[in-house]
């Protein structure tokens, strides 16, 4: 075996649903074209020569292909006329009932990039979640973890909006299913007003193109956010930005709950990084906020170790960025005595590996603000936050990436 593992004793992680954060999106670009005084929104679809790999994205065709379709008492899914056109209506008539609907088999190919886009508006939010499963490996459903990593809410308001995903198959992934349901428990209605899922080009090992993955809990993956407010999306612009004459792909791979011993121990690591993704390039790590709750300051930093060596060992010439969490405004006992320490602890471990830092901390304490956080004492980034997290990893990166 070409790298170490070190047993982490792993226990049950903490919980990682998110679905009672509920807040104000920004980012989402909503385009309207006023002709001969009628307005008329641009909708996630196909474009010219493309092929939706969902049936009846746009609804046209009624509910055909899509699940549990009915009319009832507490619930209801149906396809109806909204804003001249037809819509997937998605209603809670009492509380806590469940809403969902859902397009199965859909085939993917290795090493593949795909687009999910979803338009709609709605007074309550809903979800959208692409899960995919490989006939070859009947675990990676679960260790794949998509119910973080590929589903996000959809923006609430009275005007349609766009939230749009890349999604990299791997090695791994040959089918998927596609849902969309209501979150949290209030009665209400969301429209879906199109849907679509693109192949956007080959994921294939390329030497022309960088590869950035980023590891890490709900800090890192804010599950909570929509996708185009995650971390990966928005250094994807910056650096695309900075340097149109490079390829550049971010990944976000970080998981609600997780520790590094879990990701060690449970087969993660092995079956959705080592045997999913031929290359990568650079691996952004941000973990101990829930490592704080397993094991010591000493074991984490050995277990981080661990993980890098794996990836020094899997990824020859891969460059390893440390982060460390944020401040968290209002709680300095937790700054302090729960995630301080391991927030220096990753500091430390960096200094001794001569890995670049992303300190967050220090930037979020600078920031002296609560809005940084999704609610007043949360270690949860709100979506400033990830902005700030973002502009912070840009800095690192952007650096690195012009050494290269």
């Amino acid at each position: 075996m070409r790298y170490r593992r070190i047993s982490s004793s792993r226990k049950p992680g903490p919980g990682g649903s998110s679905d009672g954060w509920v807040e104000e999106r920004r980012g989402c670009t909503v385009r309207f074209l006023m002709f001969l005084g009628v307005f008329t929104f641009v909708l996630a679809g196909t474009g010219a020569g493309e092929t939706n790999l969902l049936k009846n994205g746009d609804f046209s065709q009624g509910a055909a292909g899509w699940s549990d379709v009915h009319a009832a008492d507490a619930t209801e899914i149906a396809v109806v006329e909204a804003a001249g056109r037809k819509a997937l209506l998605l209603r809670r008539r009492q509380a806590a009932a469940k809403v969902q609907t859902t397009q199965f088999n859909i085939r993917l190919k290795p090493q593949t990039l795909y687009r999910l886009s979803v338009t709609g508006w709605g007074d309550i939010p809903a979800k959208v979640a692409l899960r995919p499963s490989s006939s070859s490996d009947p675990d990676f459903f679960n260790l794949c973890k998509s119910w973080a990593t590929s589903t996000a809410p959809l923006e609430t308001g009275k005007s349609p909006s766009v939230n749009t995903f890349l999604y990299d198959s791997g090695l791994k992934a040959d089918s998927a299913f596609v849902s969309l349901y209501l979150s949290g428990e209030t009665p209400g209605e969301f429209h879906v007003a199109a849907i679509s899922l693109l192949e956007a080009g080959s994921s294939a090992p390329s030497p022309d193109e960088t590869v950035i993955v980023h590891l890490g809990d709900s800090i890192t993956i804010t599950s909570y956010l929509s996708f185009q407010q995650r971390v990966e999306a928005l250094l994807q612009a910056k650096l695309a930005g900075a340097f149109p004459a490079k390829k550049i792909r971010n990944v976000n791979l970080g998981v609600d709950g997780e520790f590094l011993g879990e990701m060690l121990d449970s087969g993660r690591y092995d079956k959705v990084i080592r045997e999913n993704y031929k290359k990568i390039d650079v691996a952004v790590i941000r973990y101990g906020a829930n490592d704080r709750r397993m094991y010591s300051v000493d074991r984490f930093k050995e277990l981080l170790g661990a993980l890098c060596d794996n990836l020094v060992g899997d990824y020859p010439g891969i460059i390893i960025v440390i982060g460390t969490g944020p401040y968290i405004h209002g709680s300095e006992n937790a700054n302090r005595h729960q995630y301080g320490p391991y927030w220096q602890a990753a500091s430390e471990f960096a200094a001794a590996r001569n890995y670049p830092l992303v300190e967050i901390y220090k930037r979020f304490e600078a920031e002296a603000s609560e809005k940084t956080a999704v609610k007043k004492g949360d270690a949860h980034p709100s979506a400033y936050g990830v902005s700030v997290m973002a502009d912070a990893e840009f800095e690192v990166l952007s650096k690195l990436l012009r050494a290269k």
